[in-house]
């Protein structure tokens, strides 16, 4: 990996030591240049979990990428840095306990001088900064434990507690996830193929495209406004740097639309 070219890309010197501070940097830096989105998958382009191809793809071309993308980069990152990271397999729990698939999401531990963190840039750009390993609350995360399994909460804009990710800790490897990917890729049940999006935030907010709508969130504030394809390409060029020179394919939704 190209780890000069990954620190400019997101503006980040190299750090001193692996500490819980210099992490925290580093996850705040990604987090707010690379871009959750999964245009690739409407595009028609396939989507590879080879660490040399995120990179290309991510740094080279410039691009996002979704939670297997951006949280294998940014392990494969971290490690080049001289952290201990780990990954884990995590998934969705329903009130009655019932567990969703494996693999349904990639999530770091990171090991530093000053402690256990959970990273992960690839939560919908919900993640800023790394969340210690304790159980409690921190920011508007939540961690809870039992035994062996782990769990998160997030604090949304009105205060409920809406449930996120859960994962026991047995180490995983980025090619472990492949089947899980191709699914989110492929099936028509995939929440990636029914939603075209890209969601970054920003230092006051966030701003998101999701099915043709923009969405700007700024100290509070939100706005949402419809666009057309031609805007939509153009405010991915402006404001999410993705450069994307072709049709991708229309949503079950718009051609249901376009055919009435």
């Amino acid at each position: 990996m190209d780890v000069d070219a990954l620190l400019d890309r997101i503006g980040a010197k190299p750090p001193a030591a692996p500490t819980g501070a210099t992490l925290s940097a580093l996850h705040r830096a990604f987090a707010r240049t690379m871009p959750s989105e999964d245009y690739d998958i409407h595009l028609g382009v396939p989507i590879s979990l080879h660490l040399d191809d995120i990179a290309d793809k991510m740094i080279r071309r410039r691009r996002g990428g979704y939670c297997y993308e951006l949280n294998g980069l940014f392990a494969g990152f971290l490690r080049e840095l001289g952290f201990d990271v780990t990954l884990f397999s995590a998934f969705t729990i329903d009130e009655d306990g019932t567990h969703g698939p494996d693999f349904d999401h990639l999530r770091l531990l990171v090991d530093t001088f000053d402690g256990l963190y959970l990273a992960d840039c690839g939560n919908g750009g919900s993640w800023i900064d790394p969340v210690p390993l304790r159980t409690g609350v921190h920011g508007h995360v939540r961690l809870q434990r039992d035994g062996d399994l782990w769990w998160t909460s997030e604090r949304r804009h009105d205060g409920r507690w809406e449930p996120g990710w859960a994962w026991y800790p047995r180490p995983r490897e980025l090619p472990e996830f492949a089947e899980r990917s191709r699914y989110h890729e492929h099936d028509p049940n995939s929440y990636f193929v029914a939603r075209r999006f890209a969601v970054l935030p920003t230092p006051d907010g966030r701003i998101s495209l999701l099915n043709g709508v923009f969405s700007e969130i700024d100290h509070g504030v939100r706005i949402d406004r419809r666009v057309d394809a031609d805007e939509e390409r153009s405010l991915l060029a402006e404001r999410f740097e993705i450069v994307i020179d072709r049709p991708w394919r229309p949503l079950a939704a718009e051609k249901s639309s376009t055919a009435s």
